[in-house]
C-alpha cells in the first residue's frame, strides 16, 4: 500500500515535472520577446477550471493594495501567501502565482524608488521642493494606483481563459 502510494506520487510528480518543462519553455519566450498579441496568446490546454479560478483570484488579490494608499503590502502578502499555497500543484498555479508576486513586488518597489526620489529632492532643496514633491507624488501614487488596477485585471482575464500573462513594467525578482 505504501509502495503503491509512493509510486503514485512519484508518477503525479513526473507528470507534473514534464508539463512544466514544456510549459516554462514556452512562457519564457514571453520574457525574451515581450508581451504577444491577443491572437498569439500561449494557453495551457491542461488547465482545469479550478486552476483557472484560482489563479484568476491570484491576480485579483493585488487590487486589495488600492486600499493601502498605493503601498502594496496587503496585495503583496496575500499574492505571496495564494502563490505559496498551491505552487507545487501544477506549472499554470506556479507561473500565474509568480506572476503576480513579481508584479506587487514590483509595484512596491516603484513606491519606495519614488518616495525616497521626492524625499532626497525636498531635502536637498532645503524643503522649498515640497512645492513640487506633494503633486508630483500624488500623481506617481495615482499612477501606481492605474498600473496595478489595469494589470491586475488584465491578467485575471488572462488567467481565467487559460492564458498565460506577463505584466507590463514588472522587475523579475522570481524566475
Amino acid at each position: 500500500m505504501i509502495g503503491d502510494a509512493a509510486t503514485m506520487n512519484n508518477g503525479q510528480s513526473n507528470k507534473w515535472q514534464a508539463r512544466w518543462n514544456k510549459t516554462h519553455l514556452h512562457v519564457s519566450r514571453l520574457v525574451e520577446e515581450g508581451p504577444l498579441r491577443q491572437s498569439e496568446a500561449l494557453r495551457d490546454e491542461h488547465a482545469t477550471e479550478a486552476e483557472r479560478t484560482y489563479t484568476t483570484f491570484q491576480h485579483l488579490v493585488g487590487l486589495v493594495s488600492a486600499l493601502d494608499a498605493g503601498m502594496g503590502l496587503m496585495g503583496m502578502i496575500g499574492s505571496i501567501v495564494m502563490w505559496r499555497i498551491k505552487s507545487k500543484e501544477s506549472p499554470f498555479y506556479d507561473d500565474h502565482g509568480r506572476e503576480a508576486v513579481n508584479f506587487q513586488l514590483s509595484l512596491f518597489v516603484y513606491f519606495i524608488v519614488g518616495w525616497l526620489i521626492l524625499a532626497l529632492f525636498t531635502l536637498v532643496t532645503l524643503g522649498f521642493g515640497v512645492v513640487l514633491a506633494a503633486p508630483i507624488g500624488g500623481l506617481g501614487i495615482i499612477g501606481l494606483i492605474v498600473l496595478r488596477f489595469v494589470g491586475c485585471i488584465r491578467g485575471a482575464i488572462a488567467a481565467n481563459r487559460g492564458e498565460y500573462y506577463r505584466y507590463p513594467m514588472c522587475l523579475r525578482f522570481l524566475v
